[in-house]
């Protein structure tokens, strides 16, 4: 009579009876997984789990291209409030017109409409405008 074999595989360290089939698959997938590692590391492919630590996890490592950097965020907004101060020093027609303009959207042809002057002249005040508080933001 014939015995028949016992299959097992290895379970957070402890061998589980299973039956050939799993025994069969299981074994597959290790060599294929260990198939797909020998070629990576012959083509040269780096993984950032091997700069792991009992500290940090090497994914860590990764730059994060799409959040923008704290130093940019912190430049951007001493930039803003300097310029919230420059524009406070423009005459009220000059800060009227950057607000119209450029917080709330409207078109030079609009503020033709709305105020009558013409769009080559609110064009023009707005380059000098806007060359005034260039000036100002350096110094």
């Amino acid at each position: 009579m014939a015995e028949k074999k016992e299959y097992r595989i290895k379970v957070q360290g402890q061998l589980v009876p299973v039956t050939e089939e799993i025994y069969l698959t299981y074994y597959r997938m290790k060599r294929r997984e260990l198939h797909l590692e020998e070629k990576d590391t012959a083509h040269g492919v780096f993984y950032y789990s091997a700069l792991d630590t009992e500290e940090t996890n090497g994914e860590d490592a990764i730059p994060d291209l799409l959040s923008p950097r704290v130093e940019d965020m912190v430049v951007d907004k001493l930039m803003s409030q300097r310029l919230r101060q420059c524009i406070a020093q423009l005459s009220k027609d000059e800060q009227n017109l950057i607000f119209a303009l450029y917080y709330q959207g409207k078109t030079q042809m609009e503020l033709e409409r709305e105020t009558g002057i013409k769009q080559q002249t609110i064009s023009y005040r707005d380059r000098q405008i806007r060359l005034k508080l260039k000036k100002m933001m350096e110094k």
